[in-house]
């Protein structure tokens, strides 16, 4: 019995589904900026040592990291390149309150004023979510266009879920 013609399959693999919310989505990268927005200088975070203009610095420079605006060290093993990224970026697994070490790289900028920051944060943002090409990541390698699109995203939840927003 002939069924039609098989699915077509991402690139990224069948566990990176569509329903994975990533800064590639319009909706999804408005949902953040619209959570960016109601944070303060002055909101206390639940976890860590980073302050929110601090934090909005760090975003910063992850998404300049991705954009290779920014160089980094490349950390990667064959364990981060591959259960470890495979675990963080196609499953709905969230990173541990406090337990990821930074890496110095995505903590070079020092915060200048509040909405310069977070416009900084948002042009980002834009900027990549319709980059063609990104640098690989330092831990997990090389990363295709939808695996930054979705890190970006989960990286960016994450420290607003630390400073409950």
């Amino acid at each position: 019995m002939d069924t039609g013609p098989a699915p077509e399959r991402s690139r990224d693999g069948p566990d990176l589904g569509t329903e994975m919310p990533t800064i590639q989505q319009p909706a999804d990268r408005a949902a953040l900026v619209g959570r960016l927005r109601r944070l303060t200088p002055t909101t206390q975070p639940g976890w860590g040592r980073l302050t929110a203009p601090r934090m909005l610095c760090h975003l910063s420079d992850q998404l300049r990291v991705a954009l290779g605006d920014l160089p980094a060290r490349q950390r990667s093993t064959w364990f981060t390149r591959t259960v470890a990224r495979w675990l963080i970026i196609h499953t709905g697994l969230r990173a541990p309150p406090g337990k990821v070490p930074t890496l110095p790289e995505m903590l070079t900028t020092e915060p200048g004023g509040w909405a310069g920051d977070l416009a900084r944060v948002e042009s980002l943002l834009e900027r990549a979510s319709g980059a063609a090409s990104f640098a690989a990541h330092p831990a997990f390698g090389p990363l295709s266009q939808r695996e930054w699109a979705v890190l970006a995203w989960k990286h960016v939840d994450h420290h607003l879920r630390q400073f409950g927003v």
